[in-house]
């Protein structure tokens, strides 16, 4: 019973590394990391170079964080979701929950972020930028990496095809970069929103993007914490800015991907 019992277990660890191993060879070959690479490096040296002082830099690495990482994180994740729908019928004969596939792409996936993401930094901290501001700021980046790659996979796994899934999470990506904040300025115009100011500081609070961005520029002292000194809900939000960040951002990665899951539980062809 004992020897069974062992080799049951060996199996059972086998699969999860099994799996993912094969995510992250797949991952590797991904031609968005493979840009995102070239472009990480690229963004850091400019930064480095190009800035006037160590905060300059620091707001540098901020812009390309906001923009480039996020994208690049959810076609990743789109194209790790569609690249293998070929494949689907064969892998799900596997003894492996099919909510295994979702997690074990998104580790893959978000551990090779977390590495490509040095080059976009170590320039900047070479160069004398703070570190410990820098090192926040790539836990930032992490995360929200994290909560883009989980959108990717959702919209890989909703969509039929790549191209439809791509226009699903480019679209949401727009929507969340400036959408919300586009609704939020129109809105505030009218009378009878600007006595609800809490409830547009709440949308922009529960927005991946806009829940960063603040955060990074009150944490690189970009803008002043005064200006944010309008409603009990925004003084509460800027106190706990980088706990309500790295909340927020989970809670999003984990919400997507049980969509992500129970989408590939429900999927027949």
């Amino acid at each position: 019973m004992n020897v069974l019992g062992a080799q049951f277990n060996s199996a059972g660890m086998s699969i999860p590394r099994a799996l993912l191993g094969r995510e992250f060879r797949a991952a590797l070959i991904n031609r968005y990391f493979q840009v995102f690479c070239a472009l990480s490096l690229l963004g850091g040296v400019t930064a480095s170079l190009f800035s006037e002082d160590a905060n300059a830099a620091g707001f540098l690495v901020l812009q390309i964080a906001l923009y480039f990482v996020s994208l690049f994180a959810l076609l990743a994740g789109v194209s790790s979701a569609q690249g293998e729908r070929e494949e689907w019928q064969l892998l799900f004969t596997q003894p492996v929950p099919r909510t295994a596939y979702v997690i074990g792409k998104f580790l893959a996936l978000f551990s090779i972020f977390g590495a490509v993401l040095l080059l976009l930094f170590l320039p900047a901290l070479i160069s004398g930028s703070a570190p410990r501001s820098l090192a926040l700021l790539y836990l930032q980046t992490l995360l929200l990496a994290a909560a883009f790659l989980s959108l990717g996979l959702a919209a890989g796994f909703l969509a039929h095809d790549r191209a439809q899934a791509i226009i699903i999470g480019v679209s949401a990506w727009l929507v969340l970069l400036v959408g919300v904040d586009l609704i939020a300025l129109f809105a505030a115009r009218w009378p009878v929103f600007q006595n609800w100011p809490d409830v547009w500081v709440a949308v922009l609070m529960l927005n991946p993007l806009d829940s960063f961005r603040i955060e990074a520029l009150f944490a690189l002292q970009q803008i002043p914490a005064e200006a944010a000194n309008k409603t009990p809900l925004a003084n509460w939000w800027i106190e706990h800015a980088a706990a309500w960040f790295a909340l927020i951002s989970i809670f999003w990665s984990a919400a997507l991907i049980t969509i992500a899951g129970w989408r590939l539980n429900r999927w027949e062809e």
